[in-house]
């Protein structure tokens, strides 16, 4: 039975950097489209920039953009 437990542990180990993994990748996805927008990953926005979305980092949870004056 202690080989069958084994496998169970790697198996389950495995399950979870996978998930890790995946959920990196979309961060990291994300991170790419503030840029496009011309924005930032930041913790907080600066007084001068508008929240554009979210980065969904989890240091890095807004996409912060500079104010155009019209």
């Amino acid at each position: 039975m202690s080989g069958a437990m084994r496998i169970f542990f790697f198996v389950s180990a495995a399950l979870i950097l996978l998930a890790h993994i995946f959920s990196a990748h979309g961060a990291i996805r994300r991170r790419m489209q503030c840029q496009k927008m011309d924005g930032r990953c930041e913790v907080e926005c600066l007084s001068f920039e508008d929240k554009v979305g979210g980065c969904r980092a989890e240091l890095t949870p807004l996409c912060c953009k500079k104010r155009k004056n019209n």
